[in-house]
């Protein structure tokens, strides 16, 4: 039997250390390494919990105005979410996508839905005065009489000038 590889032994080979370990065959398909750093896994908790910052953070944004309790909970939600998963993300030196976005429109639809608290406790009395007043109106007199009374008032709390709700649409 010759000493030359492939005869005689079945074609087992012993090879030079290459620094390679076993497994690592990489270059050719063979199984990846770790990830590279600053990548968490597909659905690692940071991502997930970014992504829901965001959303929170969007929700708060469109629901400010129109329901401002529910904006100042997604708001706050928003906050909350996105800076645990930042300070998970940190610990763990990977990213967590959509957390700093979500965070700002988060802060955004916060402080529009406090805007809109604040002016539902400053106008409050007249915009329930003036919708029950239209409800209860008849003809279109009695909506002029309506907004001859209570649109003035709206004017003079919000230090906006004389007549110029006179031409708003109002609910």
């Amino acid at each position: 039997m010759s000493e030359q590889p492939g005869q005689g032994d079945g074609g087992n080979v012993l090879r030079q250390d290459t620094g390679r370990t076993p497994g690592d065959d990489t270059a050719h398909g063979g199984p990846a390494g770790p990830p590279p750093p600053g990548r968490p896994p597909v659905n690692a908790p940071e991502e997930r919990n970014g992504w829901r910052a965001l959303w929170l953070g969007v929700g708060a944004l469109v629901l400010a105005w129109p329901m401002f309790p529910v904006g100042v909970v997604l708001g706050v939600a928003s906050l909350v979410v996105g800076a645990k998963a930042q300070r998970r993300a940190r610990r763990r030196n990977v990213l967590a996508p959509g957390a700093t976005p979500g965070m700002v429109l988060g802060a955004v639809g916060l402080a529009m839905a406090a805007a809109a608290a604040a002016m539902a406790v400053v106008i409050g009395p007249e915009t329930t005065g003036y919708n029950k007043c239209m409800q209860t109106a008849n003809t279109k007199i009695d909506e002029e009489a309506c907004r001859d009374r209570y649109l003035p008032k709206i004017e003079e709390k919000l230090h906006l000038p004389e007549g110029s709700l006179s031409g708003a649409v109002l609910p």
